[in-house]
């Protein structure tokens, strides 16, 4: 194992709980250095979106949430609105968060990848009450908007995009 990561320069090894019960070795080989700049801007963004209007918290990609009992997945950047979990239920959470976030993204540098954030998206995230996700494919210059559903518009980088929600319109455009 180590001799195949070093060879595919594999820096990251995670484990995700499936509904079983039993944990699923996820090995990710590094970002591109445009994949991790995006991720860190769309985070910086969101947060700072949020120091102004304090609706909810932030969490990285460190953070893992439950979308089936025992499903445990995570993304590169979330926002949970306190109008979805109060702020003293989210504060009582150690690690895991309990719930599905508000609003999700998924940064991609290549279509392959982005392909299965679009099925994780549809698998687990929409049906465990995530509102809206958006999973960007930088290969491709596009991003897909999920809006309560487990179907999905498909965005050019150039277009401008116009927010569904209150919550979510001087965020996203």
């Amino acid at each position: 194992m180590f001799e195949f990561c070093e060879i595919n320069q594999i820096k990251r090894i995670e484990t995700e709980m499936n509904e079983d019960g039993l944990f699923t070795l996820i090995i990710k080989p590094m970002n591109s250095r445009k994949a991790t700049l995006f991720t860190a801007h769309l985070t910086a963004k969101l947060h700072n979106w949020n120091e102004i209007k304090d609706l909810g918290y932030v969490r990285s990609e460190t953070a893992g949430f439950e979308v089936k009992e025992n499903t445990w997945c995570e993304a590169d950047t979330s926002f949970i609105a306190f109008t979805k979990v109060s702020k003293e239920e989210q504060d009582s959470w150690e690690g895991l968060n309990k719930k599905a976030p508000t609003l999700l993204g998924e940064v991609s540098g290549n279509h392959k990848n982005a392909l299965i954030d679009i099925k994780k998206t549809q698998k687990y995230w929409m049906p465990a009450g995530t509102d809206y996700a958006l999973i960007f494919d930088l290969e491709i210059k596009k991003y897909y908007f999920f809006n309560r559903s487990t179907s999905y518009s498909t965005h050019s980088f150039s277009e401008k995009f116009i927010a569904p929600s209150d919550i979510l319109s001087d965020f996203l455009t």
